[in-house]
């Protein structure tokens, strides 16, 4: 299923690199979250340098990292990538699940000391919750393949492993995070884009409604499969909100949230029933049966020439003169499949 994707993903690296892991995961791994979750952190331990240097040198204002816990990576992950090209996330908090051992020297060249080469240590990745990172990673598959997040681990290593339990940053976290969430706001961390900060904090906050009650998995899934759709109504969402005062502690920055939130709803609510009538009305409801497929393309490629080609064929005169609206119809909503407003349409209708 995955590798017969057409589009391209959003970022190449990320991409390659989330569908080999992806791709060697076996049944009876996916059947344990906690295994997943561990199999990942042990992948990434070899990788994660090459995914970091992508983002340091990554051009786009839009590529964020955040800093939270497990509770907060579904809210999280729906959210911020509505307004993201590439979403990093990372835990800054948590206990240490022992990963087994690895090189002490990584990288060493093969003329050092057999000493050096041989050296072990143990290791361990800081998570709050080891299972519920491994039932984020299935469920943000379908974004993750298409390289619009990643999860970055953050390591530990040495003796003290079994007791190892942090409430700060570990070593890196800073580096890689451009905002730590804490109790659901994003706290700017001195590294922060200026365009990403405008983005970021106010969807956290703004009120979608068209998300709510959406599993993560039907969020992924939708989100890939309506991956052209999906960036207009993103690029739609970064405009909106650029638009807003950059000083949202400002005593009327609430409000300004709410004007853009309401707009937002409006404008989702007119979408929505205009794309529903439409999946309605009864011209569609026959035209699968009525219209071939070649037909159907015809008309959303050239209705103005398929027109013309039905007048003067035998279809009218056989008496299917009313296949022309049919036809008509249908074009009209393979063309609403390109529209930002498409993408909220499907999450409406997948929400229960």
């Amino acid at each position: 299923m995955w590798g017969r994707e057409r589009r391209g993903p959003q970022d190449q690296v990320v991409a390659a690199r989330m569908n080999a892991f992806f791709g060697h995961l076996t049944r009876q791994q996916r059947a344990d979250p906690q295994e997943v979750a561990r199999c990942y952190a042990i992948d990434l331990a070899q990788h994660r340098g090459r995914l970091l240097a992508g983002k340091h040198d990554s051009r786009s204002p839009y590529y964020v990292g955040l800093s939270t816990g497990p509770a907060d990576f579904i809210r999280v992950t729906k959210r911020v990538t509505l307004v993201t090209d590439t979403m990093l996330l990372t835990e800054h908090r948590g206990s240490a699940h022992q990963l087994g051992l690895r090189s002490a020297f990584p990288g060493v060249p093969g003329n050092a000391p057999a000493m050096a080469r041989a050296a072990r240590e143990r290791y361990a990745v800081v998570s709050e919750d080891l299972a519920a990172l491994g039932c984020w990673l299935l469920d943000a598959e379908p974004l993750l393949r298409t390289g619009l997040a990643w999860f970055c681990p953050q390591y530990v290593t040495g003796r003290a492993l079994p007791n190892f339990r942090t409430e700060q940053l570990p070593a890196g976290t800073v580096e890689v995070a451009d905002y730590l969430i804490e109790h659901g706001r994003a706290v700017d961390l001195s590294t922060a884009k200026p365009l990403a900060s405008r983005v970021v904090r106010p969807v956290l906050e703004i009120d979608l409604p068209f998300l709510d009650g959406l599993s993560l998995a039907d969020f992924a899934r939708v989100t890939r499969e309506e991956f052209d759709s999906y960036r207009l109504f993103r690029d739609f969402m970064q405009a909106r909100l650029l638009e807003l005062d950059g000083a949202l502690e400002a005593e009327d920055s609430q409000v300004q949230l709410e004007r853009l939130a309401l707009a937002i709803r409006e404008e989702v609510e007119a979408a929505r029933t205009s794309l529903t009538t439409a999946s309605r009305t009864r011209a569609l409801t026959r035209a699968g049966a009525v219209v071939s497929s070649t037909g159907a393309l015809l008309a959303a490629v050239r209705p103005d020439a398929l027109a013309g080609a039905l007048a003067t064929t035998t279809t009218a005169v056989s008496g299917l003169a009313g296949l022309w609206p049919v036809v008509q119809a249908y074009a009209d909503r393979a063309r609403g499949h390109q529209g930002k407003w498409h993408y909220v349409w499907v999450l409406h209708r997948k929400a229960p």
